[in-house]
């Protein structure tokens, strides 16, 4: 056989070799071309919307919240920063041991956080508005995938002063009840989209505003309210009610000729900080949402009404039928046994029969006329969530029993709110008078709709006026210094069975000063055990309201009367009535820098020396002069208010 040239062979083996090298490379390339095509042409849009939320997510955030502000500029309910925590899964590596770490430190069930964390997304909230305490143990703990955040929570620095009225927001800043719900929009910030932008190890580097111009914070809201004096009516109506074992309780005060409310209190109290330790029952606004009989505090808009139609006159008489009246198979009756009164003595004693014979006069269609006229039956301009329009059913409906029982303020219903606004309308000589709870830079113009005439108020006024500074129902709420007007409300409540339960509402509304009313405060007490009178049960709270009043409150425009003659007893007082009258006399200069000594000083004297500085002075015992006083002469006031206590010479 010839001999093979080894040349050729190895000539043979090489080209091979560069073959397979050439056929791998082929094959190498065309795989990476292949996987380019996969990853860049089929799975390009999946991969690149995955890579887009492990670097790259969208947020909305929201702005601060507006604060709520009093009368005073005090804030009422305003937006903290707190620290949140969230995570974003495809950026953590061990999720089940994670998730125990931040149990521990959140104190949370982690089998609640793995099953959060399995969520196919890349913002998960974890816990939110949380400690700065818990905020540290979380950064401290430095786990991939998961980020603090700064939101805002909402605070109440005055805990549960206004509750009910300001109400509460959830989680996400949105407003649940009262203001926070019905101004929900103003007081919202603006919802911005943020772009968060993260490096490979999770750090934000990038935050970018989709939207930068819009408006983000938002609206300030500034109230009608005095907080001061909201805290002196809660006060007021707390004792109220607990002294008399009352079920719930409101009050309110007005300023009549604007319409503004300066105090609107709820008792039971519920602190919108912590609202879940509440009921909802407790946080509901009772004075807008709930309906109640007025009772006795209806008269004064049927006297007002007859007196307008020239039905009656303040001195036409009416029998009483001595505290019993029978009309058809029903019966009314009255607490006393009355005989003929005068419509003023009506008003003053608050008969019930007597209102139902001068409604018998009115007739149905002409009352009907004036009490949706005040708006009994209609809600009121306030912004507050949930108001109830009244029920009052259409005269034509209406038997002469339904007319005698509306007369004396049952068989229909109001709220309280709706009651309040219609005694601003008395008091406002007259004039239409809605009530007012936010501070408007610009209001609408009143059309000054009149319901009653001038004269006709003050007439009712003066009756009212009677109720409290003679001998009416309303004597309790009688303040030292100052003519009041009221009207006692004392209801019988309805029973879910029908007809009349054993239950009552105790009331009283009344004015300061009485016959050119500035303020109108309105006290009512919800089933308070007997004695469930109005003028036992909320007179008293007025009394200790507007007694308050006069004496802490600036720039009130109240002021006291001077005392007539030796006594201090409060028919002695003067003011501008009939019997009364002021007369110019002479003061003494009182230097207020320092404690007078006004020992041995005629009472008269002293008193108008002191209200000519400013000094409110308390007086005790009888007499004429002063024989000691408190603080001592020559010392310092004790506090901001300068009180002098005046003790008086028994027989001087």
């Amino acid at each position: 056989m010839p001999r093979q040239d080894p040349g050729k062979k190895t000539r043979e083996d090489s080209r091979v070799k560069i073959g397979l090298v050439l056929a791998f490379c082929f094959i190498f390339w065309g795989a990476l071309w292949a996987r380019a095509l996969q990853v860049q042409v089929l799975q390009g849009e999946e991969l690149a919307e995955q890579a887009n939320r492990q670097y790259f997510s969208q947020e909305k955030i929201m702005g601060k919240r507006g604060e709520i502000f009093d009368r005073q500029g005090r804030v009422l309910a305003q937006s903290v920063r707190s620290k949140s925590v969230y995570a974003n899964p495809f950026l953590m590596d061990d999720i089940h041991a994670q998730a125990a770490n931040l149990g521990r430190i959140l104190d949370i069930d982690p089998d609640s956080i793995r099953v959060r964390l399995g969520r196919k997304s890349s913002f998960v909230w974890l816990d939110r508005k949380i400690s700065d305490r818990v905020a540290h143990e979380v950064a401290s703990a430095d786990i991939p995938g998961v980020f603090i955040i700064d939101e805002h929570s909402r605070v109440y620095p005055h805990k549960h002063m206004l509750g009910q009225v300001l109400g509460f927001v959830g989680m996400d800043n949105t407003g649940l009840e009262g203001l926070e719900r019905s101004l929900d929009e103003r007081l919202s910030g603006a919802e911005m989209v943020m772009i968060m932008q993260r490096d490979a190890s999770g750090q934000r580097f990038s935050l970018m505003p989709r939207q930068p111009d819009q408006r983000v914070d938002g609206e300030d809201v500034h109230l009608t309210i005095d907080s001061r004096m909201q805290f002196h009516v809660e006060q007021a109506l707390a004792d109220a009610v607990e002294k008399n074992n009352g079920q719930n309780g409101m009050a309110m005060v007005v300023h009549v000729p604007t319409g503004d409310i300066l105090a609107w209190a709820n008792y039971p109290f519920f602190n919108p900080n912590n609202f879940r330790a509440s009921s909802p029952d407790i946080w509901r606004n009772r004075g807008a949402t709930d309906l109640i009989e007025p009772g006795s505090p209806l008269k004064p808009f049927l006297v007002a009404a007859a007196l307008e139609e020239n039905v009656t006159r303040g001195d036409s008489l009416y029998y009483c039928e001595q505290g019993q009246w029978r009309l058809g198979r029903n019966q009314i009756k009255d607490v006393k046994e009355y005989g003929w009164l005068t419509v003023n003595r009506i008003l003053r004693y608050s008969s019930n029969i007597g209102a139902a014979k001068i409604g018998t006069d009115l007739g149905p269609g002409a009352l009907h006329s004036y009490l949706t006229r005040l708006g009994l039956d209609q809600a009121t301009g306030v912004q507050v969530p949930g108001q109830s329009r009244g029920l009052l059913r259409p005269p034509n409906t209406w038997s002469n029993m339904d007319l005698a029982t509306i007369s004396f303020g049952q068989g229909m219903a109001t709220s309280f709110l709706q009651l309040a606004r219609a005694y601003a309308t008395l008091g406002n000589h007259g004039i239409y008078t809605d009530l007012n709870l936010l501070q408007e830079k610009s209001r609408p113009v009143s059309s000054e709709q009149r319901v009653f005439s001038r004269g006709v108020s003050r007439d009712v006024l003066a009756m009212m006026r009677d109720a409290v500074e003679r001998d009416g129902t309303g004597t309790r709420a009688r303040i030292s210094g100052i003519e009041v007007g009221g009207k006692t409300g004392t209801a019988q409540k309805a029973s879910p069975q029908g007809g009349y339960s054993d239950k009552y509402v105790a009331s009283f509304v009344g004015f300061l000063p009485a016959m050119d009313p500035e303020y109108m405060i309105m006290v009512l007490v919800d089933e308070p055990e007997s004695p469930y009178y109005g003028g036992l049960v909320a007179a008293p709270a007025f009394q200790r309201i507007g007694d308050r009043m006069l004496s802490s409150q600036k720039g009130l425009g109240l002021r006291r009367l001077v005392l007539e003659g030796s006594g201090t007893d409060t028919e002695s007082y003067t003011g501008e009535s009939g019997r009364f009258s002021i007369a110019a006399r002479q003061t003494r200069e009182v230097d207020a820098s320092s404690v007078p000594d006004l020992r041995g000083t005629p009472l008269r004297l002293a008193v108008e020396s002191l209200i000519e500085a400013g000094i409110e002075p308390r007086l005790e015992g009888t007499g004429g002069k002063v024989r000691e006083q408190s603080p001592s002469p020559g010392g310092n006031w004790e506090g901001e208010e300068k009180q002098i206590t005046l003790k008086l010479c028994p027989g001087s």
